[in-house]
């Protein structure tokens, strides 16, 4: 098995992930504008599934054309389906971004607590809204891919269409308390650096230690 790394692609910077199989096939987590460079650091690997944190279109900008192109069966939550045929709800024109990047078509739609599986790598599916209503973080062994929702020493926004701050406090908190079989977790974000669970629990200031309900 094996982690691959792309950062800061596409005009918002945006993270994706690559993880391989012992079969070599592949997992991709999240789909930002750079297919080149996505396709080409596949290298030998069959990529299977694509998995989207939420529906932005920073993270969902080359879904439709990897997946036409490797046959890969594209995954998103089943409140962020509309986003990927909607500019307004997910970002694009808000950022002045050109909405007729190809979009996903047949999305298969995943809920709280599912799981995806591909040969011996099993993805659980944490349902985390706030930045979006279909906001999820990704856990996998050791690791969480936290898209939006939980980045270095800081956390996804609220003030855009289809957020809600209440919610995110709730998702936060959920990270914050919970107990895996691990007594750490390797955090990797939408955007920025990777962190670990443990560090943003005792340094990032929307996590630690704080009275949730005065954040309402």
């Amino acid at each position: 098995m094996e982690i691959r790394q792309l950062k800061g692609l596409g005009v918002c910077g945006t993270n994706c992930y690559i993880i391989v199989s012992d079969k070599d096939n592949a997992v991709l987590i999240d789909a930002p504008e750079g297919s080149k460079d996505i396709l080409s650091a596949l290298g030998d690997a069959s990529l299977k599934k694509i998995i989207l944190t939420h529906g932005h279109f920073d993270h969902i900008f080359s879904a439709g054309e990897i997946a036409e192109k490797t046959g890969a069966e594209v995954y998103i939550h089943e409140n962020d389906l509309a986003k990927f045929n909607d500019g307004r709800l997910n970002l694009a024109l808000t950022f002045g971004v050109d909405n007729s990047f190809k979009k996903v078509e047949n999305a298969i739609s995943f809920s709280d607590g599912d799981t995806i599986s591909l040969d011996e790598l099993d993805f659980k599916i944490l349902h985390t809204p706030g930045h979006t209503s279909g906001s999820v973080c990704i856990f996998f062994r050791d690791n969480i891919f936290t898209g939006d929702t939980l980045f270095c020493k800081s956390r996804g926004r609220t003030d855009l269409v289809d957020a809600n701050h209440s919610d995110m406090v709730l998702s936060l908190k959920k990270l914050m308390d919970y107990e895996g079989e691990y007594d750490d977790y390797n955090i990797y974000a939408g955007h920025g650096f990777n962190t670990t669970l443990n560090s943003e629990r005792a340094e990032n200031v929307y996590l630690r230690g704080f009275d949730y309900d005065d954040m309402f």
